[in-house]
Parts: structure tokens; sequence; C-alpha cells
């Protein structure tokens, strides 16, 4: 027998009592968010004042079974509100320094993306270390009026690269090539048939064909091509990336995401086995093996109450 158990935090002090908690995480979302939900009263009392939680409250999750208690999310509060069910306590982890730093203004010449982000970590937090795979650069760069959050969004809308912050480092990595550890799940044991929304399709029925277009530095229109015709289209303008080499990196990169062989959807587990966003999940299954095979995970949401623990387990790629 189960036994739920939790432990949360806000500003070092243990919350009482709980309705429920949801984190969700994904490759796509630069901000790993949780949602707490608390009772309002107890024994007509308020379980927590409103005014005693408030915006920027280190926030720490752990969640597991029998007391055997493991962190989920680490972060800070950034909203806080009460409604007719209970306290409402929105959170998003180390993210959420970006959002409320707003970066001085100004036009880089040529800068690399590791060139941008090293001045945006400077005046966040010069503490943060950088791990960047991307070497393209801009021909200009504007900051105009902006956050930290802004800049990582929009390198990330123009990249399509994989953003996220942990142990003290941001991370910028082509999507699917991180391996931040390894999930096996069974078809027969650890996989809830509700909430089962896995298809299998051939490579052959993902036919897609992607175009990167851009601009070199006089304003003349490049494309670049990945994938095969008589299927879909995907078409994406880069702003601001000039030269040939990145933009065939790129749409190598948005084909390689979604023409494969194997499973797509998501399915539910539970709290154990641990899985977050960019693990490998090796998926298995004796009565049809030829399905069998590692998969990117892309997203998780990880619901959490007394009612028991679930986490929803998107798929990206296979491996």
């Amino acid at each position: 027998m189960f036994k739920m158990s939790h432990k949360i935090l806000i500003d070092g002090k243990e919350l009482p009592l709980l309705e429920s908690a949801t984190i969700k995480e994904s490759v796509e979302s630069l901000i790993k968010t949780a949602e707490i939900k608390l009772p309002y009263m107890r024994y007509n009392k308020p379980i927590a004042p409103l005014d005693s939680i408030a915006r920027g409250q280190k926030v720490t999750i752990g969640l597991g079974y029998n007391d055997d208690i493991k962190e989920e999310f680490s972060g800070y509060v950034s909203n806080v509100y009460a409604d007719r069910s209970g306290m409402v306590i929105s959170c998003e982890d180390g993210m959420y320094k970006f959002r409320t730093a707003s970066l001085k203004n100004e036009v880089l010449k040529n800068p690399s993306v590791e060139d941008i982000l090293k001045r945006a970590i400077k005046q966040v937090d010069p503490s943060l270390k950088l791990a960047c795979d991307y070497n393209f650069q801009y021909d200009k760069f504007t900051i105009q009026t902006a956050t930290a959050l802004d800049v990582l969004k929009q390198i990330q809308d123009e990249s399509h690269c994989g953003i996220y912050l942990t142990g003290g480092t941001l991370h910028v990595h082509p999507v699917y090539t991180e391996n931040l550890g390894t999930v096996k799940y069974d078809m027969a044991k650890n996989i809830d048939r509700d909430g089962f929304s896995l298809k299998f399709k051939s490579k052959e029925d993902r036919r897609l064909k992607v175009t990167a277009k851009g601009k070199d530095k006089d304003g003349k229109q490049i494309e670049k091509y990945a994938g095969e015709g008589g299927g879909d289209t995907e078409t994406i303008d880069y702003k601001g990336i000039t030269t040939e080499a990145s933009l065939q990196k790129i749409a190598d990169e948005a084909y390689a995401r979604k023409s494969y062989t194997g499973y797509e959807g998501s399915f539910q587990g539970w709290l154990i086995p641990e899985c977050h966003r960019g693990y490998r999940a090796e998926i298995s299954d004796e009565t049809d093996t030829v399905k069998n095979g590692t998969y990117f995970v892309k997203s998780v949401e990880t619901s959490y109450s007394r009612q028991g623990g679930i986490r929803k387990v998107e798929l990206g790629k296979r491996l």
C-alpha cells in the first residue's frame, strides 16, 4: 500500500495542508511551472493568509510515496490569489529571474547567440553558467525595452532550440539532443490504460519538406531545405539569421523532429518511475516488440493530490 507523501516549502516554511499540486515542463517552453492549491480555511481560520505569501518567495516542491520524497520543483512564487475553492499559488522555476530582469537597451552588431546570452546572464545573475551548442550569428540584434526572458524567447522562436535552466546553468541545445536521464516504461506494468493516446506511425506516413528562409547581409532572400515533397510542408522565416549554414542546420533539425517511424502522443504513468522533459523513455511491449524503442520525452505534466500521483508523458521523436 502506497501512502502519498509531500513536502512543500515557501520562504522556508512548510505548508500545513495541500489540496493538489501540478507541475508542467516542456522542451518547447522556457519556463517550468507549478500550481499549488490549498484549502483556504481550516477550523474557520485561514490556512495561510494571502499577505503571508508574496511574489518572488522561494518555493520547493517534494513529492513521493511512503515518506520517500524527491524534489520535483524549485523556483519562485509568481502569483497568488484566492477563489471560492481555496488559495492558488502559481510558481515559476529560475526563469522567473529572467522575466523580472530588464536589460540595457543596445544594438549588437554581428553577435553570436552565445554573445547575446552571456550579456543577458551578466545582467540577470553573473553566477549563472552557460552551456550553448548554437554558434550561428545575427547580422544585428536589437534589445529595446526587453526583459532577459524576451531575449531568450526571441532566440528560441527563431532557432527552435531548447532552452532551460537547471543546476545554475542556462542550457541552449538543439531539441532532442540532450539526455537528462533514462526511464523505462512497460505497456503491461507501469503505463496506465487511462489517458493512453499513443499512435504508431511510419516515417512514410510523415512525409515532410521543411523550408527555412532568411536574408543575407545584403537583404537578398536565401532558402534552405530538408526532407522530401509529396506530403506536408513547413515554411519558417528566420529573422536575423544571415548564413546558409545556420539555415540549413535549423531546417535539418526541424525535419528530424517530425519525420520518424514510431509513437506520437502521450500516456499516463505514476510518480514512480521519475520522468522529466529531456529524458529518454524506453518503451517496451512484449505483445508487439516491433514497436519497442527509445523516445525523447517532450513534456511532462505531474499531478499530485490525496487521490494519487500521475505523470502525463508526451513523447517526441524516436531516437
